[in-house]
């Protein structure tokens, strides 16, 4: 990806959300090799929705809103399947007499815009408590939903209270979307506010005619900036910039992640004038190394593999931490993490224990 080709897309989504904002903003002019570049840039950071619907402000080529309205209508059907199956979920585990609320995707278009075709189709990610989520894994899988068949595990198997102990959620493959059911929002347990305080605060957006309940904006905003990956799309940081418009979201107290995620908003898509001075004296003081991070993971590929990314998540789980337990979490998680346990069949500690650390040995040892 072009450096250039990065500023350019910085600078014209932190316009297009100054004329979300009510600002003037002057056209583009983009040289005679910019456009193909630019397009590779706004599919990577998933932002045709944003810039096609500010084209005329902006002032993009004729060639280039022609290529982001194909962009945006190719992925129609997707929307409108995220759409149907975000209700759906929610549905089912209503009827099934359990509190959920759904997240990200349409939801968080609705709340930050008022339309659920503000952002890109995705996989449906609903919060549940923790005492809920063998009943939940019941209503999806009756429905159709499956874990991968290499980490089917069920309420009972070692690999199960594993999972719901050390980890914070588990992906369900369906041929619509995939769901995330999820029983924290992250995999450090003082992060966010526990499933119960979330449930309690949720708010109601409304999709497709129907009522969705999701997370409540301080919520949503603090999730999407503390998010150990909350700055790898531009999408994300466009997300943050609409949620802080609500001065409300900035009475909790910043995480350190949660700063970077800010920090990086800021120098990347910019920030409302509704931040407080004093959270934007703290983001003077977020290192530039970390802001070099960020540029880094935003010229480069999606996501963090191998040692680098398991280096991101130690980093990330120590700047999360909040104490004892928070600690234990980010030990276990280098050691023996949720995902670990998925291949291993066992019912008791006693054999699968070994037999995961076993795998893990192996699969470290193979890279």
């Amino acid at each position: 990806m072009g450096a250039d080709a990065l500023d350019l897309l910085r600078r014209l989504v932190s316009a297009a959300l100054d004329a979300e904002e009510g600002r003037p903003v002057g056209p583009a002019r983009l040289g005679e090799a910019e456009p193909r570049a630019l397009l590779d840039v706004v599919r990577r950071h998933r932002v045709p929705e944003l810039l096609g619907s500010r084209a005329g402000e902006l002032g993009l080529p004729a060639e280039v809103t022609a290529v982001l309205d194909a962009m945006v209508e190719g992925d129609r059907q997707r929307r409108l399947v995220h759409a149907l199956e975000t209700v759906r979920v929610e549905r089912l585990l209503d009827t099934a007499g359990i509190a959920s609320l759904v997240f990200k995707g349409v939801p968080l278009a609705v709340l930050t815009t008022g339309s659920a075709d503000a952002r890109g189709a995705g996989d449906v990610d609903v919060l549940v408590r923790p005492a809920d989520v063998a009943s939940a894994h019941a209503v999806l899988t009756r429905a159709g939903w499956a874990l991968h068949e290499r980490g089917r595990v069920e309420p009972g198997m070692w690999a199960w209270r594993h999972v719901l102990r050390w980890g914070h959620s588990l992906t369900y493959l369906g041929p619509g979307v995939d769901v995330d059911l999820h029983w924290r929002l992250d995999a450090v347990p003082g992060a966010q506010p526990p499933a119960h305080a979330l449930l309690a605060r949720r708010t109601t957006v409304e999709v497709g005619g129907a009522p969705v309940p999701t997370l409540a904006p301080v919520d949503a905003f603090h999730h999407l900036a503390g998010h150990r990956e909350g700055w790898t799309w531009l999408r994300t940081l466009v997300d943050l910039r609409r949620l802080a418009r609500d001065p409300a979201v900035f009475d909790r107290e910043l995480t350190a992640p949660a700063l970077t995620s800010l920090a990086a908003a800021r120098a990347s898509v910019g920030l409302p004038a509704s931040v407080p001075p004093r959270v934007l004296a703290a983001l003077d003081r977020v290192p530039d190394a970390a802001l070099a991070r960020v540029r880094v993971t935003h010229e480069g590929a999606v996501g963090a593999f191998g040692g680098a990314g398991a280096v991101r998540e130690l980093r990330h789980g120590l700047a999360s931490s909040r104490g004892p337990r928070d600690l234990g979490q980010v030990v276990m998680s280098a050691v023996l993490p949720a995902h670990a346990a998925l291949p291993v069949r066992s019912t008791t500690a006693w054999g699968g224990v070994p037999r995961a650390l076993a795998l893990r040995a192996r699969r470290l040892a193979g890279r």
